[in-house]
């Protein structure tokens, strides 16, 4: 006769399974299609199907085995018991019972805390509290085996949201608790956690404004091209395209939001039925994504757009560690119709370097160079420089940053082929960046220039 078991007891049976360390041999042992589940994820899941919000903080004791280099197996073992007992004391002390929902330890100097939010406004603490956990916590272990320590214990700290609308529980988790990790490593500050918050919330809403600016052909005063420039919202930090760009690279979203931008960008263009060239910044990092060429060309595709009109700019954001894989890269590219430019030339060694090592379609001259060039004899001789190589390796030259009348004469006198910067235009919206008016003036202006320039 099948024995009773009482329900409650059934549950904690399961739950104490739940908790081993069990292989993934001993699952044989189970009916089929009995899944073990980890409690963590279990109210994790819980929380998110009723509404709720949740986070985990990364605790990451950075000297933890220079600390116990010394230590006999059973200290070892007594520190380890006694440090998740302490730091279960601490979490309390910050933590409530309604929202703490576990603990996960899968390295020994390594503790992640699952905890639960009311709202993404309530994830702006996150950093604030583990920076308590993080001192109390230290400052107890240090207590605890001051006579026994090597060295100073340090802990860094890190938070992450665990992304609402995965589809995968195990992969957005571990998503989370890499960019946990990499707040730890980079010892960013408090704000950090709400800021990456910020920012993905800005990806997934796509609230980013597309802006242009054009790049004038100062041989006939048309317009060129028009280089497709970035800002977050108004009232957020990232309308900022420096602090933009540069926190997306810290947290490692640069390809998703440089992907953005190439979308927004094939939207406007298709819209506005742009048939000149545009320039879209990409980095590095972006560029050796093996899928981006395959969805790029899909996304053209569905647009109706040649690839011949899209030249991608290289930035010196992410450095080029391995210029022969990169020239590889940029070849499959050329080999679909795009062009590529290298930005910043004459900023540094890095750019020479990529134009050396890539021979890129256009090489923009950066703005240090031209400014105030018509005063310093030093700098028209490196933008003489400049163009002698690019004639040698049959590249076009732009000039960036121009914004003053004898700058741009400079420019004409020396015969260079573009230039591009607040004296011609400032960066505006695609809707008004065409102002037919406005470039037929710029055109009468620059064809007179030229002609003075000529001695005509």
């Amino acid at each position: 006769m099948r024995s009773m078991v009482n329900k409650g007891t059934w549950r904690k049976q399961l739950l104490m399974l739940s908790l081993l360390p069990l292989p993934d041999r001993m699952l044989k042992s189970f009916p089929p299609g009995f899944v073990l589940r980890d409690p963590v994820y279990r109210r994790v899941k819980k929380i998110k199907r009723s509404g709720g919000k949740a986070a985990l903080m990364l605790f990451h004791l950075e000297d933890y085995h220079q600390w116990l280099k010394d230590a006999t197996p059973d200290f070892l073992g007594r520190v380890e018991r006694e440090l998740r007992k302490i730091f279960l004391e601490t979490v309390r002390m910050y933590i409530t019972e309604d929202d703490f929902i576990g603990v996960k330890q899968h390295l020994a100097n390594e503790i992640t805390l699952f905890v639960r939010l009311e709202s993404h406004q309530d994830f702006g603490r996150c950093g604030i509290v583990a920076g308590k956990i993080r001192q109390e916590f230290e400052s107890r272990m240090e207590r605890q085996f001051s006579l026994h320590m090597q060295s100073s214990l340090t802990i860094r700290t890190g938070c992450a949201i665990i992304e609402e609308n995965a589809k995968d529980l195990g992969f957005a988790v571990e998503a989370a608790y890499h960019s946990a990790m990499a707040a730890a490593a980079k010892n960013l500050p408090a704000h950090f956690a709400m800021q990456h918050v910020e920012l993905k919330e800005i990806i997934r809403m796509e609230n980013l404004t597309v802006l242009t600016q054009p790049i004038m052909d100062l041989r006939t005063g048309e317009v060129y091209g028009w280089e497709i420039l970035s800002r977050g919202p108004k009232t957020s930090v990232f309308h900022n395209p420096v602090e933009l760009f540069e926190f997306a690279d810290q947290t490692e979203l640069l390809p998703e939001l440089e992907w953005l931008v190439i979308q927004k960008a094939i939207r406007e263009i298709t819209e506005r039925q742009i048939k000149e060239q545009v320039f879209i910044n990409i980095t590095p990092v972006s560029l050796s994504d093996p899928q981006l060429l395959g969805r790029l060309l899909e996304q053209l595709k569905l647009s109706g757009l040649d690839s011949s009109q899209f030249v991608f700019e290289i930035t010196e954001r992410h450095s080029i560690n391995d210029f022969e894989q990169m020239a590889n890269i940029v070849h499959s590219y050329r080999t679909q119709g795009f062009r590529f430019a290298v930005d910043d030339a004459g900023s540094g060694y890095s750019s020479l370097q990529s134009i050396s090592e890539l021979i890129p379609d256009i090489i923009k001259i950066d703005k240090s160079v031209i400014r105030n060039i018509d005063r310093e004899a030093v700098k028209q001789a490196m933008l003489r420089s400049l163009l002698y190589f690019a004639e040698n390796i049959n590249c076009t030259v732009i000039a960036e940053g121009v914004e003053r009348e004898e700058e741009a004469n400079v420019l004409l006198q020396n015969h260079v082929h573009m230039g591009q910067g607040y004296y011609f235009a400032r960066p505006q919206p695609f809707e008004h960046g065409r102002n037919v008016i406005q470039f037929q003036s710029l055109k009468e202006k620059i064809i007179h220039m030229r002609k003075i320039a000529s001695g005509q």
